[in-house]
């Protein structure tokens, strides 16, 4: 019995040693493309896991990411019964702040919403989820 115990042990240390880690810093990425504009463009948007203040986003055919950083965050409407509250986000591009674009996007837990991409002269590119082209915590695009 004690053999059999023991055997138990070390197949159970050896599972648990031989597991692929699970990474926990993992950012949380949303796949995103354009709507009303031609051509279309895909950007992959994402919360860095190890800040509450930044993200990036990445455009398909585009090797560096932005940075961006927090401008404010501002609850819309609040739900009764347990559901998220309703936000907008707002997020400005760092690498120049001075003539930076914002990214503005209303969310309802991980639902998101109305995602833009507003520019400095105060036109504004609208996209939409595309969770079609995630995989593996990036987006996955076929070649333009």
């Amino acid at each position: 019995m004690e053999i059999q115990r023991k055997r138990c042990l070390a197949l159970l240390l050896f599972l648990i040693t031989a597991a692929t880690p699970v990474r926990a810093d993992q950012d949380n990425v949303r796949c995103l493309r354009s709507i009303g504009v031609q051509p279309l463009q895909r950007l992959q948007f994402a919360l860095r896991s190890d800040s509450d203040s930044s993200a990036y986003v990445l455009y398909q055919g585009r090797r560096a990411p932005i940075p961006l950083k927090l401008l404010k965050v501002t609850e819309l409407r609040r739900v009764e019964g347990g559901k998220p509250s309703e936000f907008e986000t707002q997020w400005i591009e760092a690498t120049a702040p001075e003539s930076a674009g914002r990214y503005v996007y209303t969310n309802q837990g991980s639902s998101i919403d109305d995602f833009q991409y507003i520019r400095t002269d105060g036109s504004i590119l609208r996209f939409v989820d595309d969770a079609d082209v995630l995989d593996a915590g990036r987006c996955s695009w076929a070649p333009p």
